[in-house]
């Protein structure tokens, strides 16, 4: 089976993960993540392997500030500077004894789109990483919260090599264990 279908498969399995777990979610006050809620993040995390995709999706409110088509040049700087730092990669970190290096990174946003009309404008930010030691894979740390101030809670959703899980993270608790 290649990564892309293992992809696909799991990204179903989170479907339907996400909707056992929402009496989990209900029953600690935490909603799981609709299509677009500010101050809110969705982070879904696949390892295959040794290779790991990584997809962050966000309402553009709580990256750049607003969600309509750009109409400034500051708007404009605004969202070419976010795409950049996002590019990076350098928000996230897994612990170091798992040995993943990101080699590949692409982000957009709807904001971008020559068609988008509507209010309401995502973010999406994809990785491709290579994990050398992906059995050691215990951990996320994320910085995204100091760089992200109107952002209050990212949701985490993961299969690593056949295992699944959820946490959530906030300013306070930064760190997902799996």
């Amino acid at each position: 089976m290649n990564f892309k279908t293992i992809c696909v498969s799991a990204l179903l399995a989170f479907s339907i993960f996400s909707s056992a777990a929402d009496e989990q979610y209900a029953a600690s006050d935490t909603s799981v993540l609709g299509a677009h809620e500010h101050g809110k993040a969705l982070l879904m995390l696949v390892v295959d392997g040794n290779e790991m995709q990584l997809a962050l999706q966000s309402a553009a409110q709580t990256i750049v500030g607003f969600e309509q088509k750009a109409s400034t040049a500051e708007q404009i700087a605004e969202i070419a500077a976010a795409i950049e730092v996002f590019n990076r990669g350098e928000w996230f970190q897994f612990n170091a004894d798992a040995n993943c290096e990101v080699t590949a990174a692409e982000t957009n946003t709807d904001l971008l789109d020559a068609k988008f009309n509507r209010g309401h404008a995502d973010f999406y930010a994809n990785y491709q990483l290579l994990c050398q030691q992906p059995a050691r894979l215990k951990q996320l740390d994320l910085q995204l919260f100091s760089l992200l101030p109107s952002l209050q809670q990212l949701q985490v959703q993961w299969v690593i090599n056949g295992r699944q899980g959820a946490a959530d993270a906030n300013l306070n608790n930064s760190t997902i264990r799996f």
